[in-house]
């Protein structure tokens, strides 16, 4: 009979603490997607998601990738005055794919724009760390042959 009880008693506990990783993972994805939401429509939101020591980086391998921002210069200068020069129409994100768990999310984007250099429909890959239950960090994959093309003005040469 201790035995059962003891069983029992186990997979209550295991259960329980199951259901507090879901909850915590299903708020990770839900602030993860609220950001991306309010970056630039409500931008104050946004920031209030975000950890004091939060960093954000592009991925990708030109000069423009691997830049560190923080949670102030991030909205200030980038969302600010970069995104607004290379992409001058905006864009539009639509979310086709999400993963979380309790320290973590992923979430698969396709992004509809006009860049300065012609049609930008990129696809992205974003990942976000948490810490204490807000946004740490954040790192965006997508195509950087794209982004140097349409955004950068760099122009692809065949090598010889």
């Amino acid at each position: 009979m201790n035995r059962i009880v003891t069983i029992f008693s186990f997979l209550i506990i295991t259960s329980c603490s199951m259901g507090l990783d879901n909850d915590v993972s299903k708020e990770n994805l839900d602030n993860a997607q609220s950001f991306l939401d309010n970056i630039i429509a409500n931008p104050e939101k946004a920031k209030s998601l975000l950890h004091e020591d939060f960093t954000f980086a592009w991925m990708g391998i030109i000069e423009q990738g691997g830049v560190i921002w923080n949670k102030e210069n991030l909205f200030d200068e980038y969302f600010a005055n970069i995104i607004p020069e290379i992409l001058p129409n905006g864009i539009v994100l639509t979310t086709t794919d999400s993963v979380s768990d309790e320290n973590g999310v992923a979430i698969v984007q396709v992004g509809d724009a006009e860049g300065k250099n012609g049609e930008y429909d990129n696809n992205y890959v974003w990942v976000f760390k948490f810490k204490n239950g807000l946004i740490h960090s954040l790192r965006e994959f997508n195509s950087d042959i794209l982004v140097a093309e349409r955004l950068y003005d760099y122009k692809l040469v065949p090598t010889e």
